[in-house]
């Protein structure tokens, strides 16, 4: 592989609130991290991918699904994830990366070519990602619609700026959160800009089985997340759900 532009995909077993939790059967058979891989490669065969996790064992299985789908696999450091993903655009050549959650099975490819689109309209720019009205990153937020591009300059500058924990782990926290950093942020659609109450990404059993729940409907619906949420607003249990795991990982 040698392509400037590339999509990682972050993925590993060992979460404490729930372990193997990309690998868990999510729609039907398929897991999280396949969806995101068949999404990705489905809209954007142009982009190549590669699935980051680490050298810890237990992240031997996501190794082995990786091959068992025919996609490309890096292993590095466990909690220095900074460092993985510098380690792995260093040996992919990959100038920019397009960094992708795999706890997050409601990516929206809709806002990934938007993103793409942003990033090829602001080329200077270290890091590009969405905001919502209030100048929040979508990292920051608890949708799970959206991706984020940084350089891989960018995050070789952080690894020489700062060994702090909170920044090794967070891989992009340090450059949006820094003035020194060119950070281009679009804002969202007017119908997600303003919403603080909903939660499409994955953390813990309780997210787990509620999604999968709302994951059908927004696969049946051609996976529209504008009426995926509206649906979602119909349904208080579901809507009531979310807003009580917002709360209890906000504290």
């Amino acid at each position: 592989m040698n392509k400037s532009i590339a999509f990682f995909i972050q993925a590993r077993t060992g979460s404490s609130r729930l372990p193997n939790k990309v690998l868990l059967s999510f729609d039907n058979e398929n897991c999280i991290l396949g969806i995101l891989i068949q999404q990705l490669q489905t809209h954007f065969k142009q982009i190549p991918l590669v699935v980051c996790t680490s050298t810890a064992a237990n992240d031997d299985a996501i190794v082995s699904f990786c091959e068992k789908m025919n996609v490309t696999c890096f292993r590095g450091s466990e909690n220095n994830v900074l460092e993985r993903f510098i380690d792995a655009a260093k040996h992919y050549e990959t100038k920019v990366v397009v960094r992708i959650c795999a706890d997050n099975p409601f990516l929206d490819m809709g806002f990934i070519a938007e993103l793409l689109d942003f990033y090829t309209e602001n080329p200077s720019a270290d890091y590009w990602s969405f905001k919502n009205a209030t100048d929040v990153p979508a990292i920051k937020t608890h949708f799970g619609f959206f991706a984020e591009i940084v350089t891989l300059d960018a995050l070789k500058k952080v690894s020489q700026l700062t060994d702090d924990p909170l920044y090794t782990e967070h891989v992009t926290n340090f450059v949006y959160s820094n003035a020194e950093f060119n950070s281009q942020l679009k804002v969202m659609p007017d119908f997600l800009k303003h919403r603080n109450d909903l939660r499409f990404t994955i953390d813990d059993a309780t997210d787990f089985e509620l999604l999968k729940e709302v994951f059908q409907f927004h696969k049946e619906n051609k996976y529209d997340i504008e009426k995926t949420i509206l649906w979602v607003e119909k349904n208080l249990l579901l809507l009531n759900n979310m807003v009580a795991n917002i709360k209890k990982y906000s504290k």
